[in-house]
């Protein structure tokens, strides 16, 4: 499987415009932090379930759940690789505690729902968006509220623990679940709610990507570029741990999904998680937010160089 350098970076372009819109909205204030969230809301529970839902609605068959089962292997090995990188490389730093947990959780997370989906869908088809939503979907959701949660809050003012229930009725495990429920025994939905799904499908890409562009607005874009932390962590994430990962994938004779399918998807931008948990758990989500910021827009050059690895 073999990704064209230029089909990326045409597409890829493509969603930065849309988060450049976002950004003129968020700038002009034609949409408020309050409309920002709304869209959240909108995009995390209502759009992205579905787009997740449609997209395991094929048909059934050994080869796919083989392909399945590998990738789900493969991207634990990833996560595994990502946070001790973030471990390593965020103890030589001199930061805070609270921020060097952030750090470490900015190199594990990747923006899997909000870039990854719609990249993946748009390269690659319906088929390699099965494969992200199984495989990298499933286990950025678990590792997300459970080793996220944990980093981000373990140094903040309001620490907490394991919640299973928030594992499990997360928005993006709860409509994975579901949707493997229909897949493996072959269900259909009825119309007209299948029409609805698959109208609703859509939207979440480029409403993901307008959200992406409000959260930029709202960040200090000066400080945040003269912040040579967050360039040490955009550089692990974005190219040197997906570099050295892929590597080592082809070491081992992966090819095709199970090689390209994780390697883009770790290849990600930081999660919006990471910001919105070091919010909510008091750690530092100014440093937070300015990761999420600086990754997502060298992201834009990162990724179309990354396809160059396949």
């Amino acid at each position: 499987m073999q990704i064209d350098f230029f089909l990326t970076l045409q597409k890829v372009f493509v969603l930065f415009l849309l988060i450049v819109i976002g950004f003129i909205a968020g700038r002009v204030n034609l949409i408020s932090e309050k409309g920002q969230k709304d869209i959240t809301q909108l995009v995390l529970y209502i759009t992205m379930p579905a787009t997740i839902f449609s997209a395991m609605q094929l048909e059934m068959n050994q080869e796919r759940l083989n392909t399945s089962f590998v990738i789900l292997g493969v991207l634990i090995f990833c996560y595994v690789v990502m946070f001790i990188a973030g471990f390593l490389v965020s103890r030589r730093l001199s930061l805070s505690k609270g921020q060097k947990d952030i750090f470490q959780t900015a190199l594990l997370l990747s923006n899997t729902s909000f870039m990854g989906y719609p990249i993946i869908l748009s390269l690659l088809g319906p088929d390699a968006l099965f494969y992200a939503v199984v495989g990298a979907g499933f286990i950025f959701e678990i590792v997300s509220w459970s080793v996220g949660v944990y980093l981000i809050s373990r140094n903040g003012s309001e620490t907490t623990g394991f919640n299973w229930k928030k594992v499990l009725f997360s928005p993006g495990i709860l409509s994975i679940i579901i949707g493997l429920i229909f897949f493996i025994f072959q269900w259909s939905v009825p119309e007209p709610l299948n029409s609805v799904i698959d109208t609703m499908s859509p939207a979440t890409s480029p409403l993901a990507m307008i959200v992406i562009g409000l959260m930029l607005s709202r960040s200090n874009i000066n400080e945040a570029f003269k912040n040579k932390y967050l360039y040490i962590a955009a550089a692990f994430k974005l190219l040197i741990v997906p570099f050295i990962i892929t590597m080592v994938l082809k070491l081992f004779g992966l090819t095709g999904p199970a090689l390209v399918i994780p390697a883009m998807m770790i290849s990600m931008p930081t999660a919006s998680y990471v910001a919105m948990f070091s919010n909510n758990y008091g750690n530092d989500a100014k440093f937070a937010s300015q990761i999420v910021f600086l990754s997502s827009l060298m992201s834009m050059i990162s990724i179309p160089i990354i396809t160059l690895l396949f």
